[in-house]
């Protein structure tokens, strides 16, 4: 039925060259969100059903008024013409309904729960969140009173425009309209009361107190009426956009027992094992499949693939640290999920996603865009954006900030509410980022997710949090498990190699003897030799130093770090899987160098015979050794030289100088390191002193570690997952005069007493700690300015430009670089671009596309190299936490 004054949702131009639009009515698009809640009501009880429907018939509403009709979206015969009463749609909607028809409505369903009807006029008024609301909550709006003031007439017409409309919504009850008089005269004139005492809002410090008067098993339902709403409202949104109503919100999942078995073949081949009675995972599935998971293992025993059977016939996410390894996992579960694709029906016109797995992190348009039909690949990013796909391996920083609760963390609260959590390499994370860790996944428990941590060295400090916080875990521990086979896998001699530094008045000096550099070359002659370095600035040194001697000789070096482009970094780590590619054949001879930075500690599965190494914390430590003889997975004992070396600075102890990792990390290393060399140390003695005398300690090697160079260790697995024990005991045990836990405990300590961030981007940056900005080297300024003319011409008018931009500009000319002190001093790329608009024929809508994608781009004048990156001496601009990775 077509209303005679319709109300538009949407307007969409589908072609700007021809200024083709389609228009969305509001009964069409509320339709439609209906569709998408059919597809997820068997993911909820039943007694919510009714609340989010009734929510999602309600909550545009608002759209009735003329100025959003006429001024937003062009409805130009739409009537009442008047245009002078501005309120926020949503915030409208709410003024529309009828509260003692909502309350019989719900009653008609057996569902007697004031609460309730508080929770849906909530999701209702707040599904869009925007900032400008907090001064409607607290102080009021004056265009409220000029609603209240206008005619009858007036407000009987948009009753009567929205009954008409409404009359098209599918199971619609129409006495749900009217107009609140109440609430809007004490919204207006003299009493002018905030809009909070008629609705609370979800978000925010300051309506706290609002919201504690609600228990916590009513939260749920108020998260998950609020959630299910906002993501059916996204979907249905991005299917109108697409033009394409029969994606499904949620993808079904491949058939479960393809995917064991698949996963079943793809752990014979990496192990090389002949019989399924020798693999472990399918010894503890059972016993942990339906339970909140906790497994600690070594580094290359098959933890993914027991996450893969873990999640097998569910909807989960899988979480990483490192856009590398994310990359890394996404491909190898593509191999089990996405063997049993849905036949395509060649005779509809609409596209369907076949895949079963989605790549979530920021550039991961560019990864997928990579193959020949680059439409399709648009539509999977979009399709996993919207949190589709029953596999999704995304980086932590997508999800893990909604612990923070900002202004949406519902939508992503209501999925967990049935999907299940996997967070891998926890230890990755800095300590407030760990707490933040720790609270989501407390908080997606409660919500009735199941979670999986799975790390090869699990601290103590989160291992005691997490099981405080959960009613029950299942921990499986495959060291103690394997104790005895884990005591006779040997495969690490550590060496220690102390350099005597010099100091200056401006800090302490890094750089690597020529006695290091020629061992790094004559091991390098028939090896794969790995040299990992805490700092940007030494890896390039290094590298430098060793780049004419490797050509010399034959010997292949590659360098990896964060300060390259998209492109050259990815063609870089296509060349290093390839060359250092796990397992290492037997008959290679080849000499070949790694340099790189601590990026390589959890993004790359690669094989290599030595390693050189900066002193780190423990842990990094492990993951670093871990990528040498990889091949090896029982039963081995390396015999003749030591094939880990350790470097040590005596003024700074590391290249970072305390502000890579922390000191005090270093320094409990070193003395459990040294423990071991030394077995006449008293290490409980040396640590108490340690922590007494702290103030005192600076960045220096003390006395007592002096002899180190003087043995060597032979590391067991097993011993190594004792020693990280201790140190994160130790950190346990002295957490009052603990740097390194001070944030953590003072994170979640915030988190517990219901902090919540205001905006989405304040909590990304809390989570990530360090914020990234974009630069492009001056000495490409001609390149760009002839790429961005090709790109102008062939792709800025195509359906989706931005991510074009980011494969044909972004990709190949910016540049990552952490704490930029001072932006201000350096030209942006969308000043530049007004500058030479007239050299490339510049149409204005472009320019105007353009100038909004580059203002956060900044042109540095220091030079770029596809091999070395971006020139070391960016490090004067940066703040001095920037220099890694």
């Amino acid at each position: 039925m077509n209303a005679i004054n319709p109300i538009w949702a949407k307007r969409k131009k589908i072609d700007s060259n021809n200024n083709r639009e389609i228009i969305i009515t509001l009964s069409e698009h509320i339709n439609h969100i209906l569709e998408k809640f059919d597809q997820l009501k068997n993911k909820l009880k039943p007694e919510l059903h009714k609340p989010i429907e009734l929510a999602i018939q309600l909550h545009d509403i608002g759209k009735v008024l003329p100025y959003f009709q006429r001024k937003n979206l062009g409805n130009l015969n739409y009537k009442p013409f008047d245009v002078s009463v501005e309120i926020y749609h949503s915030i409208l909607s709410v003024l529309f309904i009828n509260k003692n028809e909502l309350k019989r409505e719900l009653l008609n369903h057996g569902i007697n729960d004031s609460d309730i009807e508080k929770f849906i006029l909530s999701a209702v008024a707040f599904h869009h969140w925007k900032d400008k609301f907090e001064d409607l909550f607290r102080y009021g709006n004056k265009n409220f009173e000029k609603l209240m003031n206008k005619p009858d007439d007036f407000k009987k017409a948009l009753i009567n425009n929205l009954k008409d409309e409404m009359k098209s919504v599918n199971g619609f009850n129409i006495n749900l309209i009217e107009l609140d008089e109440y609430m809007l005269e004490g919204l207006s004139g003299e009493k002018q009361l905030p809009f909070y005492e008629y609705v609370i809002p979800p978000y925010q410090l300051y309506y706290l107190p609002k919201r504690i008067e609600i228990i916590n098993k009513k939260i749920i339902d108020w998260i998950l009426i609020a959630g299910f709403l906002i993501r059916c409202d996204h979907f249905a949104s991005f299917c109108e956009e697409e033009g394409n109503y029969d994606l499904p919100i949620e993808i079904f999942p491949p058939n479960y027992n393809t995917v064991i078995q698949n996963t079943i073949d793809q752990i014979k081949k990496r192990a090389n094992l002949i019989s399924s009675q020798d693999i472990w995972q399918l010894q503890v599935i059972e016993l942990t499949k339906n339970n909140n998971t906790i497994l600690i293992a070594p580094t290359g025993i098959g933890k993914t693939e027991f996450a893969f059977l873990w999640g097998a016939g569910e909807k989960f996410f899988y979480t990483l640290p490192l856009r590398a390894a994310v990359e890394q996992i996404y491909e190898r579960a593509s191999e089990i999920f996405n063997t049993n694709k849905d036949v395509l029906d060649n005779t509809s016109q609409q596209t369907k996603i076949i895949e079963k797995v989605g790549l979530l992190h920021f550039d991961a348009d560019i990864y997928l865009i990579g193959s020949e039909d680059q439409e399709y690949s648009i539509l999977q990013y979009d399709t996993a954006r919207q949190l589709a796909f029953p596999v999704t391996i995304s980086t932590g920083d997508q999800f893990f900030p909604y612990a923070l609760r900002p202004p949406g963390y519902e939508k992503i609260y209501s999925i967990f509410s049935y999907a299940k959590l996997i967070v891998d390499e926890v230890q990755a994370y800095d300590p407030v980022a760990s707490a933040i860790i720790v609270k989501f996944i407390e908080d997606v428990n409660n919500m009735g997710s199941n979670s999986l941590l799975m790390t090869a060295t699990f601290p103590a400090f989160i291992e005691y949090e997490i099981k405080q916080r959960s009613t029950s875990i299942q921990v499986v521990n495959l060291y103690e498990k394997n104790k005895s086979d884990l005591k006779s896998l040997k495969k690490h001699k550590i060496k220690f190699h102390i350099i005597n530094n010099s100091k200056s008045k401006y800090g302490s000096e890094f750089s690597i003897d020529s006695d290091l550099l020629n061992q790094i070359i004559d091991l390098g002659k028939r090896n794969r030799v790995l040299v990992i370095l805490n700092t940007i600035a030494l890896a390039q040194t290094v590298f430098e130093e060793l780049k004419n001697i490797c050509d010399r000789e034959s010997i292949k070096i590659f360098l990896l770090h964060s300060r390259f482009t998209f492109n050259d970094r990815e063609n870089i780590r296509k060349k290093i899987e390839k060359e250092f590619q796990n397992p290492k054949s037997q008959n290679e001879v080849e000499g070949k160098i790694l340099i790189s930075t601590q990026v390589l500690e959890a993004a790359l599965d690669i094989d290599a015979d030595f390693l050189f190494t900066e002193i780190a914390p423990l842990d990094s430590l492990i993951q670093r050794m871990g990528r040498v003889l990889r091949r090896y997975r029982n039963n081995y004992k390396h015999i003749g030289e030591s094939n880990v070396k350790i470097i040590v600075y005596s003024n700074g102890l590391e290249s970072g100088n305390g502000k890579v990792y922390k000191a005090e990390l270093v320094n409990l290393t070193l003395k459990l390191l040294q423990s071991e060399i030394d077995k006449t140390i008293n290490l409980e003695d040396e640590i108490a002193n340690y922590y007494s005398e702290k103030s005192k300690k600076k960045n220096k090697l003390e006395k007592l570690s002096l002899d180190l160079q003087n043995g060597e260790i032979i590391l067991s697995e097993f011993k190594k997952f004792e020693l990280v024990n201790k140190l994160y005991g130790y950190l346990l045990k002295y957490r009052e005069k603990s740097d390194y836990l001070k944030d953590f405990y003072l994170t979640l300590e915030l988190l517990d007493a219901g902090y919540m961030s205001d905006k989405k981007s304040d909590a990304q940056k809390k989570f990530r700690s360090m914020i990234s900005y974009q630069v492009i080297p001056e000495n490409r300024k001609e390149e760009l300015k002839n790429a961005i003319a090709y790109y102008c011409m062939k792709y800025i008018d195509e359906k989706r430009p931005y991510t074009m931009f980011k494969e044909k500009i972004i990709s190949e000319f910016v540049i990552n670089v952490n704490g930029l002190k001072n932006q201000s001093k350096f030209a942006s790329v969308s000043k530049w671009l007004e500058e030479i608009e007239n050299e490339i024929n510049l149409k204005e809508e472009h320019k105007i596309k353009l100038i909004n994608w580059t203002e956060n781009i900044f042109f540095v004048n220091y030079n770029y190299d596809s091999q070395k990156g971006l020139d070391k001496n960016i490090n004067q601009e940066l703040s001095h936490l920037a220099n890694i990775l």
